[in-house]
């Protein structure tokens, strides 16, 4: 208890499933065990980032030739689901929103914490402040639902894909970007892996895992932006409702 992965103030412990492998944590704390009450965004647990210097100076290289982070996976997002209505679910303080309102003619946001929430409404965005699995989303909205770095915090996986697959059009697209079990990063580090954020990570995946759970909710996984490859650290898939 107490180091830089658990920061709860219970004892906690990673399980996988034999049958299917699918990585859970139990138990799940409540908020009050969390740092900052359990909002994400909280000054408390950004202090305990990891933040090296050779990992700053080789992220702003990549921003600076490639493109960020969140410019990368728009970019495989727009392949799959070029235009329509947009949702941001975990949108932070809403860069991405910022960015998807670009090409997207209505973007929305669904967050959880305060903090985030208010600072991405004052960029003049609608932010349905909210759970994903509290959230009351309108039926069939949008033509496009982004979970980049949720999908390995919420309590149910496929229950909170349902809830996409209930809130996206026909032919609407989920896309899901989260930490690679089993990627270099996991292989090298091992326990100190940065994945294993216990008390915040409540699952974590494999491509395999994610895509049977995009499967079970009814989506079909697509093979076009590229799946994750071997070598990638970053799990992102791509997932359309059928219809």
């Amino acid at each position: 208890m107490g180091d830089h992965w658990n920061q709860c103030s219970i004892p906690l412990k990673l399980w996988d499933c034999a049958a299917c492998g699918l990585t859970l944590l139990h138990p799940i704390p409540r908020p009050e065990e969390y740092p900052g009450g359990g909002d994400w965004f909280s000054p408390q647990k950004r202090d305990l980032s990891r933040q090296y210097g050779f990992k700053r100076w080789r992220r702003r290289a990549i921003d600076r030739w490639l493109g960020t982070k969140q410019e990368r996976f728009l970019k495989g997002c727009l392949q799959a689901q070029p235009s329509g209505s947009f949702l941001d679910v975990g949108c932070g303080t809403g860069e991405m929103l910022q960015l998807a309102a670009r090409h997207y003619s209505r973007c929305e946001g669904l967050e959880p914490s305060d903090i985030a929430a208010s600072q991405a409404r004052e960029k003049g965005f609608t932010v349905h402040q909210s759970t994903l699995e509290e959230a009351q989303l309108e039926a069939q909205a949008y033509d496009l639902i982004l979970m980049d770095s949720v999908i390995e915090h919420v309590h149910n996986p496929v229950a909170a894909l349902n809830i996409c697959h209930q809130a996206l059009a026909p032919g609407g697209v989920v896309a899901l970007l989260t930490p690679k079990l089993g990627g270099p990063a996991y292989r090298f580090h091992g326990a100190g892996w940065n994945g294993f954020r216990h008390g915040w990570h409540t699952f974590l995946f494999t491509g395999q895992t994610l895509g049977r759970c995009l499967e079970v909710a009814g989506f079909e996984v697509l093979d076009r932006p590229r799946r994750a490859g071997l070598l990638d650290d970053i799990l992102i898939l791509w997932g359309r409702k059928k219809g």
